[in-house]
This record gives C-alpha cells, sequence and structure tokens, in this order.
C-alpha cells in the first residue's frame, strides 16, 4: 500500500475471482477519487471501501469523530452515477434531503471522481467545536458541532454530575455552554455563530474554562437524533 492513506482496502481483491471484487469501473473510480484526495489538506479521517448490505454498489465513505464517530459521509457508485450525502442509518442508506448535502450527478469515470472528491473535501474540511457544560467543576453535557453553522452532531448529558435531570433524546442544556474547544479545522473560522461571540481554545490550548456570551441556540436537527439513537451518544441515568 502507498502512502496515500484514503479510501482503500487492501482486503478487497482486485482479481475477478470473488463477488466482493472491484469490477474494472469500480476500480479506475477509486484510483481517480484517491488521486484527487492526495492533495487534500484536511484533517485525517476514517475512510474506506466497501459494498452496502445488498452489493448494489460500491460504497466509499469517511467519519469524523472526536472519542466517538460525529457523522458519516458516504458515495456510492453506480458505475455511469454516484449518489453521495450523509448517512442516516447502520445500512448506509442516504438522507436524501439537498439541504443535508445530498446530491445525484452522473457523467464520466474522471468526472464522478472530480465531483465526489471536492464534496469529500467540503465535508471533511469544515472546522468542530466541542462545547461543554460544567457544574461545581465537572463536565456534565458535551455536544459536538460544525462551528461554521453551528450545525449539532452529537450530544450527550451525564445526569450523575448534572444540576438537573435531562431525559428524551433532545433534552440538553439550553444555556450557553462554559468551555468551547476546536477539535478538528486550524483558525477560527469568520462567520456563524462562533464567530467571534464564541473565544475557543485551539484543541492544544490551555484547559482554562471560557464562559461565552448568550446566543441563539441551534434547533435539535434529524442529524443529532440518529446519531444519539444509533451511536449511544446521550447517557442518561
Amino acid at each position: 500500500m502507498d502512502d496515500n492513506p484514503w479510501f482503500w482496502d487492501e482486503d478487497l481483491q482486485q482479481d475477478g475471482s470473488g463477488p466482493g471484487d472491484l469490477t474494472a469501473d469500480e476500480l479506475a473510480f477509486v484510483i481517480a477519487l484517491r488521486a484527487h484526495a492526495a492533495s487534500w489538506t484536511v484533517p485525517w479521517s476514517y475512510s474506506s471501501v466497501a459494498r452496502p448490505e445488498d452489493e448494489s454498489s460500491l460504497l466509499l465513505h469517511v467519519a469524523i469523530s472526536d472519542n466517538c464517530v460525529l457523522g458519516q459521509w458516504a458515495v456510492h457508485f453506480y458505475g455511469t452515477h454516484v449518489q453521495a450525502g450523509w448517512v442516516c442509518d447502520q445500512l448506509f442508506n442516504l438522507d436524501e434531503r439537498p439541504e443535508a448535502g445530498f446530491f445525484e450527478a452522473t457523467g464520466t469515470i474522471e468526472e464522478l471522481a472530480e465531483r465526489c472528491a471536492v464534496w469529500f473535501e467540503s465535508v471533511l474540511g469544515r472546522p468542530v467545536t466541542r462545547e461543554q457544560w460544567l457544574h461545581k467543576g465537572k463536565v456534565y453535557a458535551t455536544g459536538r458541532a460544525f462551528a461554521d453553522t453551528g450545525e449539532p452532531l452529537v450530544r450527550s448529558v451525564d445526569n450523575t454530575s448534572a444540576p438537573k435531570p435531562y431525559w428524551g433524546w433532545d433534552s440538553f442544556p439550553d444555556d450557553p455552554h462554559d468551555r468551547c474547544t476546536l477539535v478538528r479545522g486550524a483558525t477560527q473560522p469568520q462567520t456563524g455563530p462562533h464567530a467571534p461571540s464564541c473565544p475557543y481554545e485551539s484543541a492544544g490550548g490551555s484547559a482554562t474554562d471560557q464562559r461565552v456570551r448568550p446566543g441563539p441556540t441551534p434547533e435539535p436537527s434529524r442529524t443529532t437524533s440518529w446519531l444519539q439513537r444509533f451511536f449511544g451518544s446521550h447517557h442518561g441515568t
């Protein structure tokens, strides 16, 4: 295997000897996509090449994490067209809402690889923050969100440390967070709810708590609810 970390699985054979092997078009698509990905400057993320359970497509996906999976995004390659979007279940089906990033495209293998590479890079390049709520010096709630829009990704609550119980999938503190750390991305974004109202520290910065000024709390999204259900991100006791 070469030094390119993106979209490769050495267990996926290429010699045509088994039902899971890559076809010539699939291999060409993977090679073209990896060629584009080799120049990415985004933070490393897990990526893989596989097939969905029904083996109807070639599946290429990435996962963003911060001690837990924050979200997965995938491309289904069908030879002459692709579907791409946020993964909404454990079978790697896609949320087909355009506002969630879903798109379909047709074209040559190179055209599809370039379109998918641009889309993957845009997702992986978004800054992510880890927001924490404290009570008596202990973290009792943690949320991760895309820093450029405030879109929530994963939320969790430890009711053993919380000032009051939080129950239900979408039950979460609505007061300003006490600490905010940039966990993906190198610099503070210049737009969105975290600029300049939230002076978060860098991932390698000090552990000093930073109280932010009150601001609008993003509405719960289907992204948050699905990740809570399938990845167990919400812990109530």
